[in-house]
């Protein structure tokens, strides 16, 4: 498990340019100069933005993606071009088709990056060349933070158990039998990964959250287990279950917003009685 990376605004722009910057291939064209030196030129400026940006940081990421999308056209305009050099109507259809992958492709690792969000191109192999560095990176980031190390170790046991759990309930959702439930489930998923970033943002923060870490996650990705094999058995009171399925989920989800916003407003958290009145319903379910 990784932790989530909150991006600032330059570096957003900067990876958002690298991206644009693949762009530069198409005036470069116009250029009388051999393809060999036009592709090299293209390269150039993503690979100034690599070597420009901090080591390792997001930016410098995504220029290398811009690199590897930009060797890729490159490489299709030319390998085209030498297959259909006796078919001018191949020819064109092949450029166009090209440059519609390219703005394809492109318009993804723009939105992404907008957005601060990583973005990986089709086969690339550039993840593989930073997931090590940088996981390991993030926690040493993290654990910065903590003055005691047995509260980062709960601190990444908990991280750690949020991911596991929302693996588990995207798995069971995908199952169930009713779209409502679906939806409800992947609401919850959702909401964890909110609360997850939120953590993120303030690492200490977790500690008025364990209480519901430490019950709501696993107890709900058990239940929507349980209901996929009882739905699977084809029981009478599948119809009852299933509505008391949608209470429960409303409930846990209504649950897990309120405990960021607590944790955002930097309030005391207290949920004994939510607690109680789940464990009633689950018994009352048959859970």
């Amino acid at each position: 498990m990784e932790p989530s990376e909150i991006q600032s605004s330059e570096e957003k722009r900067w990876a958002r340019r690298a991206h644009l910057t693949t762009l530069l291939v198409y005036p470069l064209a116009l250029l009388p100069f051999p393809f060999a030196w036009e592709a090299l030129g293209a390269v150039a400026l993503p690979f100034l933005l690599w070597i420009s940006r901090p080591s390792g940081s997001y930016s410098s990421r995504q220029a290398l993606e811009a690199m590897y999308l930009q060797t890729l056209v490159g490489l299709g305009y030319f390998g085209f071009g030498q297959a259909f050099s006796e078919d001018r109507v191949l020819f064109v259809f092949s450029y166009v088709f090209v440059a519609f992958l390219h703005l394809l492709f492109l318009g993804f690792g723009v939105f992404k990056t907008t957005i601060g969000k990583p973005h990986n191109y089709p086969f690339s192999f550039i993840p593989a060349l930073f997931a090590s560095k940088t996981r390991k990176k993030n926690w040493n980031d993290l654990k910065k933070r903590f003055q005691n190390g047995g509260d980062f170790d709960k601190f990444k046991a908990h991280l750690e158990k949020i991911d596991s759990v929302k693996q588990t309930i995207d798995a069971e959702a995908k199952l169930l039998p009713d779209a409502n439930l679906q939806s409800l489930a992947n609401q919850f998923s959702v909401s964890l990964e909110d609360l997850k970033l939120r953590l993120l943002e303030d690492p200490s923060s977790y500690k008025k959250a364990e209480q519901y870490l430490n019950y709501f996650p696993e107890t709900t990705s058990k239940i929507l287990s349980q209901y996929n094999r009882v739905s699977r058995g084809g029981e009478a009171d599948n119809e009852k279950r299933k509505t008391e399925l949608e209470q429960l989920l409303q409930e846990v989800i209504k649950t897990t917003k309120e405990v960021r916003g607590k944790l955002k407003a930097d309030e005391t958290l207290n949920l004994d009685v939510e607690i109680t009145a789940m464990k009633k319903n689950i018994d009352f379910g048959g859970y």
